[in-house]
Formats: C-alpha cells, sequence, structure tokens
C-alpha cells in the first residue's frame, strides 16, 4: 500500500515579532487525504546552515560534472566527510524536533509530531511512503530530508523525498497508440571524456524490457533540437554531461558538446517550446545524471513535467553511474518511482561515503500520476485510421462467406438451407468471431517485448492452422455449398467397388433409396458409372430431415468424398471464403496457446497484466461459444447426413478441442495466479469460470437451441441470426470494451 505526506512550506513571514517559515502538512492514504495541519517552522539554525555549506563544499570537491567548476567557500584543514554528514544529520533532527515547530501563538507545537507517530501507525514496514516537499527555498531543497529520523522510521526500507515547487498545475497527456510498443528515450552524451561506457550500456538493456534508446553523442545544437520535435515523442529524457544552476537554483543549464563552446551550452529556457511539445506529448521523465541540477529541475517544473531525477550538488561519475545502475534496474521492476529511487540511494549507501547518497534527488509535480515502467507503455496500436481498415477487413471476413454463398447461388433459400447445414461456419463468424479477433488484437497490443516463447507459439498456431485447413479442404465430407451450382462428376464402374468397401457400403444400399427421393436409375447409366450432380442432391438435403432413408446416408458419404471430386473443377468460389473463415477461427482458438503462454512465462513483456488477461479471456470466450456450434454440426447434421454412429461428446475435432481447452484453462488460472494483481485476481477468475460454464453447458444443451433458431429446424433463420449479431456486437463495443479500458488499471 501506498501512504503520501505532504509538507508545502512558504516563504519567510513575521509572527509575534520573529521570523517563521509557515508550513502546510497534508497526509494521504489510499482513499485520499487524511488530515491538515498548518504549524510554522523556525528558519534554519546557523550550526545547520553552516553544516549545510561545508556539506556542499566537500562533497563536490570531487564532483566532476558541473559545467564551471565554482568554489567559493573554501575552509582550511582536513575535514572527515563521514563526521560532516552524521554532524549534519544531526542537526537536522534537532531542527526538526519538537522545538522547531510554532504555533501561531509562537509556543512550541507538538502537533507536527503527533499527528506524523499516529500517521506511523497506519503504516506497515512494507508499505511505501512517498512524501513531497513544496518550497521554493534553494537551501530547504538541498537539504537531506530523508534522513530526519520521524520519518526514516517509518517503513523498512526507508522513505524517499521528492521536492517541489510551491506552484503548479496538472498536465493532462493524450498517449497516442503506437504501432510499436516501445518506452522511448532520448539519451543525450555530452563531454565523452568522461566515459559513458558503463551508463551506454544500462541505457542499452532496456531493450529487453521494451525501451527504445536513441543516442545522441555531443549533439549539435540543432541536432539536439531535431530529435526533439520527433513526432513520436519521447517518454524519458536522459542527459549526461556537465550542467549547473544558479545560485538560487531558478536557472540551471547544460553542455551538449565541449567542442561548440558557448554555442554548446544551453539554457532549459532555450529549449522551452520544444520541451513544452514533448511534455505534452508523453514525456514523463528526466534523468539529469550531471552536477548541481536542480535550476534545470525547477525550468521543467515550469512546464508542468510530471518528474524529474536530478543532483542536488556536483557529483562525480562514480556515484551518477551507480545510481542510473540499480535506479534502473529496479524500475523496469515495475516499482514506482520512488521505490526506485529508494533502492538506488541505499546502494549509494553501502557503496560511499555518507552523504554522497543524498545528491539524488526526486522533483515531482503533486498532482501527476504515480510513474512506474508499465505506465509509460500505451497500447501497441495502429493509428485510428488504420483501425478503421483493419475493422472494415475483419467485418468483411466474417460476412464474407455468407454474401459469398447469396452471390453465387442466387437467393436468401440457398443462404438459410446453408446457414442451417453449416451454422458454426456461416453464422458463428458474425454472431460471435469478432470477439476472439478483437480481443487478441488488443492483447497483442499490450505486448511490448515479443520474447523467444511468444514467437516459438506464434509459429506453432501458424503451423497448427495451415495444416489444419490441409486436412480440412483434403479430407472427406466436402460441404455441399464448396461445390458450384452446376457441379458434377461421374465416379466410374471400377472406382464404386473400392468406395464402397471403404465406407463398407452395398451397391443395394444405393440403389433402394426410393426414386421420389432420388432416382438412382438416372444416375447410374448402363456401364455401371454413376453420375452424381449438386442440383439433385441439393433438394434431396433439404428433405432429409423429414424423410430419411439408409441409403441416402450412404449415398452422401460418397458424394461428399474429396477423391470423387478433386480431378473436376467442380469446386466453388465460395469454398475460398470458407477457407479463409476456417483460418480465422483455427488461428484465433490456436493463438490463445501463444497468449497465455507469454504471461505465464513472460510475464515482464506484458506492460498491463490485468487488461491483458481480460482480452485474453474473451478471446477464449469467443473460441469457446464455437464449440456448441460445432456440437450441432457433429451431433445433428453429421449424424443426420452420414451416419448416426458420427455422433458423441468426443466424435469428430472434439476430443482435440476438449484437450485444448483443458490446457488453456489449467494456464489461464496459473497466469492469474502469477500475474494479475489481487484485487484483479477474483475477478478474472469469476469472468474466466463464467466463460467455462458457458461454453460447457452450451456443448450439454445449445445443440438443441442453435438447432431451433440457426439450424435445420429454424422457421425463420435470418432474423435472429441478424438481430442477434446486431446485439451483441452493439453491447460489446459500446459498453463491455468501454468499462474495460477506463476501468481495468495495472494498480
Amino acid at each position: 500500500m501506498m501512504f503520501k505526506i505532504s509538507f508545502k512550506i512558504g516563504g519567510r513571514v513575521q509572527l509575534k515579532n520573529s521570523e517563521v517559515l509557515p508550513v502546510t502538512l497534508s497526509v494521504f492514504d489510499q482513499q485520499g487525504q487524511i488530515e491538515e495541519l498548518v504549524s510554522f517552522l523556525s528558519p534554519l539554525p546557523k550550526p545547520l546552515e553552516d553544516k549545510f555549506k561545508q556539506w556542499q563544499y566537500y562533497i563536490g570537491l570531487q564532483g566532476n560534472r558541473k559545467v564551471v567548476k565554482n568554489r567559493d567557500y573554501p575552509i582550511s584543514g582536513v575535514i572527515n566527510l563521514t563526521e560532516l554528514a552524521n554532524s549534519l544529520k544531526v542537526e537536522l533532527n534537532k531542527w526538526l524536533g519538537s522545538d522547531g515547530w510554532i504555533d501561531e501563538n509562537g509556543e512550541a507545537d507538538p502537533r507536527v509530531s503527533l499527528v506524523l507517530e499516529k500517521f506511523r501507525q497506519k503504516i506497515s514496514k512494507n508499505d511505501e511512503v512517498q512524501i513531497i516537499l513544496q518550497t521554493e527555498d534553494r537551501q530547504l531543497r538541498g537539504l537531506p530530508w530523508q534522513e530526519w529520523d520521524t520519518l526514516a522510521g517509518y517503513t523498512s526500507r526507508g522513505v524517499e523525498v521528492a521536492i517541489s515547487a510551491t506552484n503548479f498545475q496538472r498536465l493532462t497527456q493524450k498517449q497516442t497508440p503506437q504501432l510499436k510498443a516501445s518506452a522511448r528515450i532520448l539519451v543525450v552524451f555530452g563531454d565523452e571524456k568522461l566515459g559513458f561506457a558503463e551508463e551506454e550500456d544500462f541505457i542499452k538493456s532496456l531493450r529487453q524490457h521494451g525501451g527504445e534508446p536513441h543516442i545522441l553523442r555531443q549533439p549539435s545544437r540543432q541536432e539536439l533540437e531535431q530529435k526533439l520535435k520527433d513526432s513520436q515523442g519521447w517518454h524519458i529524457f536522459f542527459f549526461a554531461g556537465h550542467s549547473e544552476s544558479d545560485r538560487a537554483g531558478r536557472i540551471g543549464r547544460i553542455q551538449i558538446n565541449p567542442a561548440d563552446g558557448a554555442q554548446g551550452i544551453i539554457e532549459i529556457t532555450e529549449l522551452k517550446g520544444l520541451l513544452s511539445g514533448a511534455i505534452n506529448k508523453k514525456l514523463q521523465l528526466v534523468i539529469f545524471n550531471s552536477c548541481d541540477g536542480l535550476g534545470l529541475a525547477n525550468q521543467l517544473t515550469e512546464l508542468s513535467l510530471p518528474y524529474c531525477i536530478v543532483m542536488r550538488e556536483m557529483v562525480e561519475s562514480a556515484v551518477a553511474r551507480e545510481l542510473l545502475k540499480h535506479f534502473l534496474a529496479a524500475f523496469v521492476k515495475d516499482r514506482s518511482l520512488f521505490a526506485s529511487m529508494n533502492v538506488a540511494r541505499q546502494q549509494l549507501q553501502q557503496k560511499f561515503a555518507p552523504g554522497k547518497s543524498w545528491l539524488p534527488v526526486i522533483v515531482a509535480n503533486p498532482l501527476a500520476k504515480e510513474l512506474t515502467w508499465n505506465r509509460l507503455f500505451s497500447e501497441r496500436r495502429l493509428s485510428w485510421g488504420w483501425e478503421m481498415v483493419l475493422g472494415i477487413v475483419a467485418i468483411a471476413l466474417l460476412v464474407s462467406l455468407p454474401i459469398s454463398i447469396f452471390t453465387e447461388f442466387q437467393g436468401w433459400e440457398t443462404l438459410t438451407l446453408y446457414a442451417g447445414l453449416y451454422p458454426h461456419l456461416v453464422v458463428y463468424p458474425s454472431l460471435f468471431l469478432w470477439m476472439p479477433l478483437f480481443a487478441a488484437y488488443r492483447a497483442h497490443c499490450m505486448i511490448r517485448v515479443k520474447t523467444r516463447p511468444f514467437v516459438i507459439m506464434t509459429l506453432v498456431t501458424v503451423f497448427f492452422t495451415l495444416g489444419g485447413l490441409f486436412f480440412e479442404l483434403t479430407g472427406d465430407r466436402i460441404m455441399l455449398m464448396e461445390f458450384k451450382a452446376d457441379a458434377t462428376t461421374t465416379i466410374s464402374a471400377q472406382q464404386l467397388p473400392r468406395l464402397y468397401y471403404n465406407w463398407r457400403i452395398l451397391e443395394t444400399d444405393i440403389k433402394s433409396i426410393p426414386p421420389e427421393i432420388f432416382n438412382t436409375r438416372q444416375a447410374f447409366d448402363i456401364d455401371g458409372n454413376l453420375t452424381l450432380k449438386k442440383s439433385e442432391l441439393e433438394p434431396v438435403i433439404k428433405r432429409i430431415h423429414q424423410v430419411n432413408h439408409p441409403g441416402l446416408q450412404r449415398l452422401l458419404r460418397i458424394a461428399t468424398a474429396y477423391e470423387v471430386w478433386r480431378n473436376t473443377q467442380a469446386f466453388s468460389i465460395s469454398r475460398w471464403f470458407y477457407a479463409f473463415t476456417f483460418i480465422a477461427i483455427i488461428s484465433c482458438g490456436v493463438q490463445i496457446l501463444a497468449l497465455v503462454a507469454t504471461i505465464l512465462f513472460t510475464p515482464d513483456a506484458i506492460f498491463n497484466k490485468n487488461k491483458y488477461l481480460i482480452y485474453v479471456i474473451i478471446c477464449e470466450l469467443g473460441i469457446l461459444l464455437w464449440v456448441p456450434f460445432q456440437n450441432y454440426s457433429i451431433e445433428y447434421i453429421k449424424s443426420l447426413l452420414f451416419s448416426y454412429e458420427l455422433r458423441g461428446a468426443l466424435a469428430g475435432l472434439n476430443v482435440l478441442i476438449y484437450a485444448i481447452i483443458t490446457i488453456i484453462f489449467s494456464a489461464t488460472v496459473g497466469s492469474i495466479y502469477r500475474s494479475a494483481t489481487k484485487k484483479y485476481q477474483p475477478i478474472l477468475l469469476s469472468f474466466l469460470l463464467t466463460s467455462l460454464s458457458l461454453a460447457l453447458l452450451g456443448s450439454w444443451f445449445g445443440v438443441s437451441l442453435i438447432n431451433n433458431l440457426f439450424g435445420m429446424k429454424s422457421t425463420n433463420l435470418l432474423t435472429p441470426w441478424f438481430a442477434s449479431s446486431l446485439f451483441f456486437a452493439a453491447l460489446f463495443f459500446l459498453l463491455f470494451v468501454r468499462l474495460i479500458d477506463y476501468g481495468v488499471g495495472d494498480e
């Protein structure tokens, strides 16, 4: 859980004939503000001020990243930096103790300590506490507030204190969809003599977490300006080199190229327009791994930059590198900016002399949203225009088969016949296939790194889809809609015995069909050859559910065998649209394995795991809704046309389908427990179980419903088909998708 404390410190005012600093203390928990208190703080006492100036001077003796090395506070004698840092900490705690706080009557004010102590009781050792100090005073900004004992003991990891201006405004950034999901980072290395090899390696390592660094080495002013104008924008701006701020910490400048002399030194105000544009697009974080950066941060704060990391004073390269290394390592694990800085600060404390870990500080806009690595990413989406084109293509795919049937075979009657015979291919796509197609696309939008498991499983998807399509198109029991209206084939008398043997059929079975149903005398010529015409088979199928005859089923087994037709030009155009539909259904089903495998084995490749899992489950639900339609084709159509023996829960593709469902369900449950946040785990599990229950109930009881609404027993197939398609699509896109996009976060 995260808690916040805000100290807003104003300029000096007179109180009872003495100067004081007005302070507004605000305390926040997850639900919002808990308490607010107004008190006063005495100005810095001279011992603390002297120790602070000494620390500023001696901490900067080793600093080598400053534009102009001004050291105007020489002190004679040998100074022990450890002792100096400890003395400064002691003086800081004296000042911020109970005697330093004053109420409106000029008396000691214990209320601040009481509020902070009471607040401590709400915090467990593992909670995160973020503290923001709002002040315009350069000295107050430079103090190591995180060393205040009252705050430092809040958590086992310590607290992080950010500084902020007292005047600020909320920035509204519209994250534009990206074709490539990446955190775009503009990196500027100034004086190459400082040696940036390690820092470059740290930044380049972000690529495996979705980072996209663009590096400029000692750029000219024009090169930097051109990069800042990039239409795609930047999430992070990183600078390493020389910098400095004025004495008041109000104005900052950086040196981007020592070879350019004065032209190579840029004041932040000179880039105001470009930086403002970058911030309005998507810039979230600026890191200055350089000396004396409070002035730089101050000017960026005026532009409403959400977050900035700078060094309070001059810094040596070793400290700057170590900070970057540990900060990035923590940040890409999706810890908050404050927690990541705290991790890096602890590492600095272990490696360097006391006081050096005080140098880095976060400068924050108090109204900015909490920043994590994952929140840098927007969905990896096409532009609105291209999404419209993709949507039109998807709709065309979903309705291509019914339109092809209607156009090629010229009439609603034929479309109704084929829809009733094959609703799992003709009706289902427009009813529900858009759901897994859309969900798979949106899930892909949240994959920021295409990992090896994802690539392998995607190749498996392609392999299984193409393999399934090959066997489907070349297998027996070809559907009637795959033949042209005038399709005719002749089976030689020599070929017939083998077909009879393969299908366990007797010629007498065929010839026993009543002539009023199918005239076998015309079908067999005097040489024993059997001629089959689609125009004669279609009326038979229209009547077969009314008057069925065993011989008809045996005839249709032969009439729909692939080898009977493969040497003819009898295949229809609709056969190819059927192939496209089949590819869409099977690829969506198998692609779920790739989507689940990605979050199960490499969850860090997903930047919004909660939303990703919801779309994965929607994809699963959309495919699961195909199962009752598939069962209808097995339980009713195949048993009606070919043989009652084809019925059964494990008939046809059902064995494979149920095996895949079991694997996907188990993997999805594991993914939810491993990757979803605690808030969303019960929601996602309930949604998954509901989806699975719908599929199972549909498999058991949905066959008769499909038969009555969209199947052979339907009296008016087109009305429920069109009405249901419009209803479900409108409900999904106008309500459900909006709830997901606006209501599901990554916490």
